[in-house]
């Protein structure tokens, strides 16, 4: 078993159980100031929707990001395949500064977008300076144009990833879910439950759940972590097999 992929419930029922130990301490001394009623009902029910929906609008973000790292790789090996096939039907033209680049492009963009860097975008750029030798060697122009279409394509895939990964759905929202579970914990710690054991194991259960949830929504706000850091981030894989296959290899 690895510890990693059971990370967020381990770390939830860490803070779980301090929670169990203070509600148990407040009861023996008669400090549950608070009779339970309809009230905490509607507490509770409010903050499981301002969760809900914080972590809805995450992992939309999530979900886009899983696709990201499948349309650069076909973006480049579309691109590296093309010039080859033009490099064949056109001998004035030199492939070789513009496979360089493309390699570049593949073993970096990985690292970019882990590290919330766009170093990557320059080789993107430079690309343009291959078009140029294109149209020396009589390159017809579709075929230019469809390259800088994928060029195109390229970057905007680097810039939406590394949006994703530096910028949080309505931070202020963000906010108010933490501040609303760190309150609803607050209340059911001084809420008296009657039967008590039972009452204890509904609340350690309640607050083992906010807890996972506001860690959850935090880890997939971040969806490149370093690798191999939680089991929840988007992985890299068919990059690094682009990156092979430009290599030679396969």
């Amino acid at each position: 078993m690895n510890p990693k992929h059971y990370h967020i419930l381990i770390v939830s029922i860490l803070f779980t159980l301090p929670f169990v130990a203070v509600k148990y301490l407040l009861h023996i001394n008669g400090w549950e100031v608070i009779a339970l009623g309809s009230l905490h009902t509607s507490v509770i029910t409010g903050t499981f929707f301002v969760l809900g929906f914080i972590l809805s609008a995450t992992i939309a973000d999530y979900k886009e990001s899983e696709r990201i790292p499948a349309e650069i790789a076909s973006i480049i090996q579309n691109m590296h395949d093309d010039v080859l096939a033009i490099h064949g039907s056109y001998d004035g033209f030199d492939h070789k500064p513009f496979d360089k680049r493309l390699k570049r492009i593949t073993n970096s963009v990985g690292n970019d977008i882990r590290h919330k860097k766009l170093g990557t975008s320059n080789d993107i750029h430079s690309l343009s300076e291959t078009f140029t030798a294109m149209e020396k060697a009589g390159v017809p122009a579709n075929f230019i144009v469809k390259l800088k279409q994928q060029q195109a394509q390229l970057l905007r895939a680097l810039l939406r990833v590394s949006y994703i990964q530096r910028i949080r759905f309505v931070p202020s929202a963000t906010i108010l879910a933490r501040t609303i579970v760190v309150l609803v914990i607050g209340l059911i710690t001084v809420t008296e439950v009657e039967p008590f054991y039972g009452g204890l194991t509904l609340a350690a259960i309640l607050t083992l759940i906010l807890l996972y949830v506001l860690q959850l929504i935090e880890v997939i706000s971040t969806p490149f972590q370093a690798e191999g850091k939680t089991q929840d981030d988007v992985s890299l894989f068919l990059l690094e097999q682009t990156s092979r296959r430009l290599n030679g290899h396969t």
